[in-house]
């Protein structure tokens, strides 16, 4: 794992998603589960506030993720982040939740999802990656590891390991943490150590993974110093920019459909040619893009010329429909930021220049609404009008205008 060694804020955060507003990382906690013995459809999942409120201060939306296995898959596709938090203060990890995090855990770490795992979660998460989970405490410990039942005030000195990522968010060798836990993570594995108690507990450590991965035995959900900050903020900055990654891959992806159908159609989408007057090719209002009339241009150069029921022939006029549509979809693309943003479609307006006894209008334009639902199989359905006129710009036989619903993200 390479950990950035300052770290982001909110502003970075922005600058990650690409967007004019901020894209806020969704990050799965896991729960205990508390139930009592003569109340057994009573079940409770429980997570501390300070975990969420810590989450959401640093940019981030915290969800409680349940034990569900089955449904293991979509969460991740879903989350931006994991946390695995520590235990309720005075009990033990139940089997269940133990065996659901082992299985979350595994598959976050070949999926690349940044990883945050605090005092009970640290532990599992550096057992995964090889190390040895401690049931006991040394006895003759010079440290106390739980001076008070809520670990609401600093407790204990830490030494911080040179080149780690703690170090370069402390500034020096040392600094002081709150506790409480009474088991502990040894051995070697997957991680290297980043802090130690003076008694030569684990207190931190850097996963050596793919992705981001970060395990602290104390609980800098506190926020009780500029460290716990700065440890919650990385980790949602880095799901902040595992989320645009996601993103991005997903825009791609969508527009590299509508490339293939092209490539399959024989079709190439051509370049957005610049409006010949005082207007714009397209304009965007809310998730609204309206493009401006496209005529049918092949290579920036007129296809066609004349009249629907005089020189031109219906199949001629079908395909001058078909390039309109590709010189409006070309504006559309550039106006929503990929063809996987566009949502559907609400409007498709055709103009065919034809003679007065001209009636099959409808049958021209029909090549430009076909061809859409040929590219957006999924998403074309639109309301249309097909208009007979007298003529139109260049001497073409037809010209598109298209209405499109687009979003962050489809």
């Amino acid at each position: 794992m390479t950990i950035e060694t300052t770290v982001a804020t909110g502003d970075a955060r922005r600058h990650a998603t690409q967007s004019d507003e901020p894209r806020w990382p969704v990050i799965l906690m896991t729960p205990d589960l508390s139930e009592a013995p003569d109340a057994p459809t009573e079940k409770e999942y429980v997570v501390r506030a300070n975990y969420a409120d810590a989450i959401a201060e640093a940019g981030g939306i915290p969800l409680i993720l349940p034990y569900n296995t089955r449904n293991l898959a979509p969460a991740l596709a879903l989350a931006d982040g994991i946390l695995l938090t520590g235990a309720r203060p005075g009990t033990e990890v139940t089997g269940a939740r133990r065996q659901f995090e082992i299985q979350l855990v595994e598959q976050a770490l070949k999926t690349g999802k940044p990883l945050l795992g605090i005092c009970h979660g640290m532990q599992l998460i550096g057992e995964c990656l090889g190390g040895k989970f401690q049931t006991e405490l040394p006895a003759a410990a010079a440290v106390s590891h739980i001076p008070q039942d809520v670990p609401d005030v600093l407790a204990h000195e830490i030494i911080v390991e040179q080149g780690s990522v703690l170090a370069n968010w402390v500034g020096k060798r040392s600094a002081r943490v709150n506790s409480l836990h009474r088991h502990a993570l040894a051995g070697h594995g997957r991680f290297r150590v980043a802090a130690r108690a003076p008694d030569g507990i684990i207190e931190a450590f850097e996963g050596e993974t793919d992705g981001f991965c970060l395990g602290i035995q104390w609980h800098p959900e506190y926020r009780l110093t500029e460290l716990d900050r700065n440890i919650m903020r990385a980790f949602v900055d880095r799901s902040a920019e595992a989320a645009a990654r996601k993103a991005r891959n997903a825009s791609s992806a969508g527009s590299n459909r509508v490339r293939e159908r092209l490539v399959q159609l024989e079709l190439a989408l051509p370049e957005a040619s610049s409006p010949p007057g005082a207007f714009s090719g397209a304009v965007r209002t809310g998730n609204i893009i309206t493009i401006s009339g496209q005529v049918p241009l092949k290579d920036g150069v007129v296809l066609q010329t004349g009249h629907l029921g005089a020189s031109v022939s219906i199949e001629e006029g079908r395909e001058c429909a078909r390039w309109a549509l590709l010189n409006a979809l070309a504006q559309l693309e550039g106006a929503a930021g990929g063809f996987r943003k566009i949502l559907g479609f609400v409007r498709l307006a055709g103009y065919v220049a034809a003679d007065a006894a001209f009636e099959r209008h409808g049958a021209v334009v029909d090549g430009a609404s076909e061809l859409l639902r040929e590219l957006f199989p999924d998403r074309w359905t639109h309301a249309r009008i097909a208009v007979g006129v007298a003529s139109l710009p260049r001497g073409v036989p037809v010209e598109v205008e298209l209405t499109a619903i687009v979003g962050d993200e489809a």
